[in-house]
């Protein structure tokens, strides 16, 4: 097949020189798009070998063996580094100087005065729960959002797992346990609800996650 007929031209009449122009400069368009696809790819790849790095360089060096545990779970369930170390950023000081501001985005702002909150609906009037506290962990909660849209594909294909007989999916026990005892380590002892908690948010997060990639006709 020629060039000609391939783009929509008969090979008899040929391409006139201000077709052929703009059918080079539709090609060189299609190529730098491409091009920046490829880049993009890289770039993110580049990120995930980077944030992987940093999370076994914490795992081998933390003194927290049961959060090690955890993450090491997680990440055998093919968790997205980014997403898991979004997770334990809350109240753990060691990561949150390596790479606390690379992994929240400059966008969201502490809020200190916002009533209406994540934390505070699951928690409601428990006053054993600080105000200061709840807004900590709903701040915490928007860099874990923000986190999954960077990586939305892998996270929502590893999140999940389908019990043996059922065609209803469950978000993965890695997980779950992992997010429940970084709000437990963070809060203390005494509030029970923290598997609750953990399910509530991780339910709430990765169902955001799915509508968005149907938004935009990546997932069925």
């Amino acid at each position: 097949m020629s060039l000609e007929s391939f783009i929509g031209f008969e090979s008899g009449e040929g391409m006139s020189e201000s077709a052929f122009e703009a059918f080079k400069e539709k090609m060189k368009t299609a190529a730098a798009q491409i091009a920046a696809i490829k880049k993009e790819e890289k770039k993110q790849k580049k990120k995930e070998e980077d944030l992987l790095k940093l999370l076994l360089k914490f795992i081998q060096t933390s003194q927290n063996k049961t959060l090690t545990l955890l993450i090491a779970r997680a990440l055998e369930q093919n968790i997205p580094s980014n997403f898991i170390l979004a997770v334990i950023l809350l109240g753990n000081i060691e990561i949150q100087q390596e790479i606390g501001s690379f992994l929240l985005p400059h966008e969201l702002k502490v809020e200190e005065n916002n009533s209406n909150t994540t934390a505070l609906t699951f928690f409601g009037e428990d006053q054993t729960l600080p105000l200061k506290q709840r807004i900590e962990l709903d701040n915490w909660l928007k860099g874990i959002v923000f986190q999954a849209d960077e990586n939305p594909h892998k996270l929502i294909k590893h999140a999940y797992f389908y019990p043996k007989g059922s065609k209803d999916k469950k978000i993965k026990k890695a997980l779950i346990e992992l997010v429940q005892y970084v709000v437990e380590d963070y809060i203390g002892p005494q509030n029970k609800k923290y598997e609750g908690f953990a399910k509530f948010v991780l339910k709430g997060i990765l169902k955001k996650t799915e509508e968005k990639l149907k938004e935009r006709n990546l997932i069925d």
